[in-house]
């Protein structure tokens, strides 16, 4: 009776965090959203919407939505009342051709930062979530309450390929969730709570109609496509981050199943986790029950057997080796998740001694693609570069792009800057 008692009081408390863990990532979603504001030298203020890096000193939105900056405007955040409601902001990183900029506050707000997530990990039907402020909603509404985010899901209809050339625009991810003026600058979230986009556009078309007096004619944007928007993916404002010394969280895997059920099927994944502790706890239960020493002298007695096959042989695992420099004959583990290297610990997970000065502070990065089979590398943007050692015979080198992915054989060997900090990528 008592093992009963104690079996159902253990199930009461490992249920509640289930029942708190949606509602908990909404909040978190709603918390790192806020309203950004632009009050141009003359005329009417523009609204759109932002999300929080940083540690809460900074805010990323639109470049559309701050350009009024450009022009003796500025720029600030709106909050509750009780967080202090309007926050001073100036421009300290913008890039026009991909529509980004990031904003440094006047003080830290207590509102959470985001984790990102790449492109890598998206595929088409995804689920997504966008937050933000569009207009049209503040005008069904209390005004008191400019502050509170709209959020709508849809999923990605289209993952839209790079443009050829990346100084000239971004990739766009195309999504059938609600996003309109207003929506412009805030997050777009995967199943997991991660950004993986920046919502910019929808499909709008300009329409001439009459004014409200009748007397004229003015040009008005109208819907021209039903669930049809574009969000920039988040892997375009990594380096601009980078740039700027922020520090931030990235995955380049994709949600895990349980993560996904959770998200779409609540009631569904709390029923299966309560069925499996009851099913755990009855058998704890049978367990305990006398007889149990004669099952197991059932079980354990030895019988006749068929030759064992010869074991498998387990899978290689993906490590990163060190050829020559600080970590020359040291093998670093890749199972685990993409590695950063660089000189400043908070980006990085492979960090290079202070004097090596040719390395950026987050100068590569580097793992293992487990569904595509293979290795990668990136050059985050790095000042003196990253370079693919073609040829064993003859140091040749091949520099790589920034910014982008690129496949790797196993064996294959590159350098950071200088051929004396040069690694390998491996199956052992």
């Amino acid at each position: 009776m008592f093992s009963l008692r104690l079996f159902r009081f253990a199930l009461l408390l490992l249920s509640l965090p289930l029942w708190a863990a949606a509602d908990s990532l909404t909040a978190h979603m709603n918390a790192a959203t806020v309203r950004v504001i632009c009050l141009p030298a003359t005329g009417e203020p523009m609204s759109g919407s932002g999300f929080v890096v940083g540690g809460g000193s900074h805010v990323v939105t639109n470049w559309h939505v701050v350009s009024c900056t450009a022009e003796s405007g500025r720029a600030a955040v709106l909050l509750h009342a009780g967080e202090g409601e309007m926050v001073a902001a100036r421009v300290r990183g913008q890039d026009a051709a991909k529509d980004l900029a990031v904003l440094r506050l006047e003080r830290r707000i207590a509102r959470p930062e985001v984790r990102f997530a790449t492109a890598a990990t998206l595929r088409q039907r995804d689920p997504v979530i966008a937050v933000g402020f569009p207009g049209d909603a503040d005008e069904q509404g209390d005004l008191s309450a400019l502050s509170e985010s709209t959020m709508t899901e849809g999923v990605i209809g289209r993952l839209l390929p790079p443009p050829a050339d990346p100084t000239q625009g971004a990739r766009l991810v195309q999504i059938s969730a609600a996003i309109n003026p207003g929506n412009s600058g805030g997050p777009l979230f995967d199943a997991a709570g991660r950004v993986i986009g920046i919502n910019t556009m929808k499909a709008l078309a300009a329409v001439p109609t009459l004014n409200a007096e009748g007397s004229g004619i003015v040009m008005q944007r109208v819907v021209s496509g039903e669930g049809l928007g574009w969000a920039v993916v988040a892997d375009a404002l990594l380096p601009m981050l980078d740039r700027l010394g922020l520090a931030y969280r990235v995955s380049t895997s994709r949600p895990n199943a349980l993560a996904r059920l959770w998200q779409r099927e609540p009631g569904l994944s709390l029923a299966l986790g309560l069925l499996l502790i009851i099913v755990l706890g009855l058998l704890a239960l049978l367990a305990s029950r006398p007889g149990r020493v004669r099952v197991r002298e059932r079980l354990t007695r030895p019988v006749m057997s068929a030759p064992s096959a010869p074991p498998r042989q387990t899978s290689r695992r993906p490590v990163l080796r060190g050829l020559r420099g600080p970590y020359a004959g040291t093998s670093i583990p890749l199972d685990g998740g993409a590695v950063a290297i660089g000189r400043d610990p908070a980006l990085v997970q492979l960090v290079l001694p202070p004097e090596q000065t040719a390395i950026s502070q987050r100068h590569a990065l580097v793992g293992y693609d487990v569904e595509g089979g293979r290795f990668f590398l990136e050059d985050c943007w790095s000042t003196n570069g990253v370079y693919l050692m073609t040829d064993r015979a003859a140091p040749t080198a091949l520099a790589l792009a920034p910014g982008q992915r690129h496949p790797l054989p196993a064996g294959a060997r590159f350098y950071l800057a200088t051929p004396e900090v040069a690694f390998a990528v491996e199956l052992r």
